[in-house]
């Protein structure tokens, strides 16, 4: 094969590009068209510097990068060559086979698969907070600077050993003063090790998921109920049985169940999302139920801060002398979403399993913001937080009821709220709440409707969050509600 001249290539001091990228781009163009054909050998750089009128190193340069795009390749004590471009096509091809093969041959678990096909939270058209969406708290009226003058004094308290990885089962003094708050507020008895941080209440049921299920063990769960609960224990491995809710609560079968459940997860304080609060002889039935049938009940105390009538009703754990109950709670409703900590109160022979299956998961939540969430409890603002929020949240509950009594009459009935960060409007029983709920959210309305939370059939609902939302935005975004509902009646 006889060397190539490159007689044709021009270098232009004058142009911008670098005479290195003049070349590289002239012989690259010459390599695709052909003018340079595959396996040529190229004159020496020595050579070139004469033909072309440049120095050695900008030839060697662009030749590198030639090398180390595939047009050129190197021959040891030989020289630089034209690559064979086909060859490195059929290559390629053969590469890309290669990578489907494996990729059919590569597959993801049955636990991922699963997971895959289950939904944490209702689908909405943007990621944006609108009227009416579930469970957001009004984070403009979070205290930002009692949150900066909490992580000041953290910071100062305990520097050093904030910049190393805590316990996994969470900052001690973050565990001392929530042992002492949930005692006072909600009536848990239990010790500091009995606590256990987490990154959040989903982190915590999908953990209490991972230690106590083996595939296929029946879970008790509330129907209609909390998304994220039915993910995390199907993601276990459960076999999900749907238990309904009436005005006292998770309801109980009388006779003894064929096989009793392992788990029944369940929110007494206020149920999600049709907001009752379980009874007194329920809980007690429930508790009984569980000792004799040797079940674990999962309580998630999710919104208990904000009750508007009446004194809340203690804690189920507080009643469970035996230890057959897992309280969840999580600060992200009470504080702030992007706060991901939460905390699980677990029976005390059951601390050590948890415990190492949160090491396994991720170790230890960030030591920095645990100390801040301590301070903020040990210095007051946590309870003069609640306080407020609860004083505004009922501001806004009330707004929302009489302009729902206003405008929305006939076409949605609400029962008593007593407590919590939504409300449950039902519609008429000939309506198709997920159809209601779509049209709903074309129109800018977040209003998730009843059956997506449902496993079995439900009259038709929609759920409706108040809280992070001031009075003039309820009563606008009621009024379009309202023109929705009565379009969709007309049809």
């Amino acid at each position: 094969m006889p060397i190539a001249t490159l007689n044709l290539v021009r270098l232009d001091r004058r142009q911008r590009d670098s005479l290195q990228s003049q070349l590289c781009r002239q012989l690259r163009q010459m390599i695709i068209s052909g003018q340079l054909p595959a396996g040529i050998r190229l004159p020496s750089t020595r050579d070139l510097v004469t033909q072309l009128g440049v120095s050695r190193n900008t030839i060697v340069y662009a030749f590198d990068q030639l090398v180390a795009e595939g047009y050129l390749q190197g021959r040891v004590g030989s020289g630089i060559y034209v690559t064979d471009l086909d060859l490195i096509k059929t290559e390629r091809t053969l590469e890309t086979a290669s990578n489907v093969s494996l990729k059919t041959k590569l597959r993801i678990s049955r636990r991922a698969k699963v997971s895959s096909q289950v939904r944490i939270s209702p689908e909405y058209e943007t990621p944006k907070i609108r009227p009416f969406r579930p469970c957001q708290p009004a984070v403009e009226h979070f205290p930002i600077r009692a949150w900066n003058r909490a992580r000041s004094y953290a910071l100062k308290i305990g520097s050093r050993e904030l910049f190393l990885e805590t316990e996994a089962s969470g900052l001690p003094r973050l565990r001392r003063a929530l042992a002492t708050y949930l005692l006072d507020a909600r009536g848990v008895r239990c010790d500091a090790d009995q606590i256990i941080i987490t990154a959040g209440t989903q982190q915590a049921l999908s953990l209490i998921g991972s230690v106590f299920i083996d595939r296929g063990d029946p879970v008790w769960i509330e129907d209609p109920g909390y998304l994220g609960a039915r993910a995390a224990l199907l993601q276990a491995g459960a076999r999900l049985i749907p238990i309904p809710v009436d005005e006292e609560g998770l309801t109980l079968r009388t006779s003894r169940p064929r096989k009793p459940p392992r788990l029944i997860y369940t929110t007494p304080s206020r149920q999600f999302p049709l907001g009752t609060t379980m009874t007194l002889s329920r809980r007690l039935a429930l508790l009984e139920f569980a000792r004799a049938n040797g079940a674990l009940v999962i309580e998630d105390d999710y919104d208990s801060e904000f009750r508007y009538l009446g004194r809340p009703m203690p804690s189920l754990q507080g009643l469970a002398f035996d230890d057959c109950v897992i309280y969840v709670g999580s600060f992200s409703k009470v504080m702030f979403a992007s706060l991901r900590l939460g905390y699980v109160v677990v029976p005390q022979h059951l601390v050590e399993a948890l415990v190492k299956a949160k090491e396994i998961h991720d170790g230890s939540a960030p030591a920095i913001d645990q100390a801040t969430v301590a301070m903020f409890i040990e210095k007051g603002f946590f309870s003069i937080h609640i306080r407020r929020m609860r004083k505004l949240y009922k501001e806004r509950r009330d707004a929302f009821l009489y302009e729902a009594k206003k405008q929305l009459s006939g076409f949605l009935t609400f029962p008593t709220i007593e407590g919590g960060m939504e409300a449950m409007g039902r519609l008429p029983s000939d309506y198709d709440d997920a159809a209601v709920s779509k049209r709903l959210g074309a129109a800018g309305i977040d209003c998730p409707p009843l059956s997506a939370y449902s496993l079995r059939a439900q009259p038709p609902g929609l759920v409706f969050g108040f809280t992070a939302f001031s009075p003039s935005q309820i009563r606008s975004a009621i009024e379009e509600t309202s023109r929705c509902l009565a379009a969709h009646c007309r049809e």
